[in-house]
């Protein structure tokens, strides 16, 4: 073989070892399959949380692209711009949310498209939603601080208990307590002998009790007896009232007020009468003499009825004298 040979074959398995080398180290930087067509994207974060250069993408677990640039941006207040590459078959409405989480318990970055509900597909070269994860720190931040914060109103009750066990404890507060506890011990007691007391009466007036229960058990059937005749008594209020509720008595109190005016006007014989002071007086001289007059008629009736035969004179009327 000659020696042109040779080189042109030393040239040639060097320039495919290059190669190899070349697209070996782009598969370990996590570019993937470098003979796959790839698209574009990126997102934009205010904290990456340890996300480098060749992180995996990935969709529910499944690795479909690789983080290829991270750097800041200027033009959006330095938040982070992550460049990621995506395999081209993979479709990704375009309201996906690209968001950084924990692939392993060693806390190794990656990010996890969570793919939108839209119909409309992004392109190569369009922004994804971004979204971190909690870490793990964060996280049991969250479950330690509610059980911290009960933790704190433990504490500060117990010390409010231990507040009130030391003034119960102090020398002036246990004789109150005692003093306390005696009176409410005597006030026991006195109830006590009151129970008893009016057990005992109860006891001695058990027949009267009985019979006072039997008075107002027989008044009870009574009044359910009479129940029909209790209703007929306020049927019979009822049209009494209906009646007095449709009598005309503005009409009489007017025609009595009429009448009280025309006998204060001396209007008519009851006017005059009580109005009249002579025909009053006579009115009553009147009455006085025909009363004199039957007393005389009780007393001597001989002088007004006479059957005598012979006949005799008549016997003059004589005023009785007045006792």
């Amino acid at each position: 073989m000659s020696n042109k040979l040779k080189s042109v074959i030393v040239g040639v398995v060097s320039l495919f070892a290059i190669g190899a080398l070349y697209f070996g180290m782009k598969f370990l930087n996590g570019e993937g399959n470098p003979f796959k067509d790839k698209r574009v994207f990126y997102a934009y974060y205010d904290d990456i949380s340890g996300l480098t250069e060749g992180n995996s993408v990935t969709i529910k677990g499944y690795k479909v692209g690789t983080v290829t640039q991270i750097s800041f941006d200027k033009e959006r207040d330095n938040h982070l711009k992550v460049i990621m590459n995506i395999e081209d078959d993979i479709q990704i409405p375009i309201n996906t949310e690209a968001k950084i989480v924990s692939l392993d318990l060693m806390g190794t970055k990656g990010i996890s498209l969570n793919l939108g509900t839209s119909d409309v597909m992004a392109t190569s070269g369009s922004e994804l939603n971004s979204e971190i994860e909690l870490s793990l720190q964060d996280e049991v931040n969250a479950q330690i601080k509610p059980l911290k914060d009960a933790s704190e109103g433990l504490i500060s009750s117990i010390d409010s208990v231990m507040t009130v066990i030391t003034t119960v404890l102090n020398k002036d507060a246990r004789k109150s307590l005692s003093k306390s506890l005696l009176s409410l011990d005597q006030t026991f007691t006195t109830l006590s002998e009151t129970m008893l007391v009016v057990d005992k009466m109860v006891k001695d007036n058990q027949e009267n009790i009985n019979t006072t229960l039997s008075a107002f058990s027989s008044v009870s059937e009574n009044l359910k007896s009479s129940n029909e005749e209790i209703n007929n008594i306020l049927t019979n209020f009822s049209i009494l009232s209906d009646s007095l509720s449709k009598a005309n008595i503005v009409s009489t109190l007017s025609k009595i007020d009429e009448i009280t005016n025309k006998i204060n006007r001396s209007e008519g014989s009851l006017g005059q009468l009580i109005n009249d002071k002579e025909l009053y007086e006579n009115f009553k001289s009147a009455s006085k003499e025909l009363e004199e007059l039957i007393e005389d008629m009780k007393l001597h009736p001989e002088r007004y009825v006479n059957f005598s035969i012979i006949g005799t004179s008549n016997k003059p009327y004589k005023k009785p004298k007045s006792e």
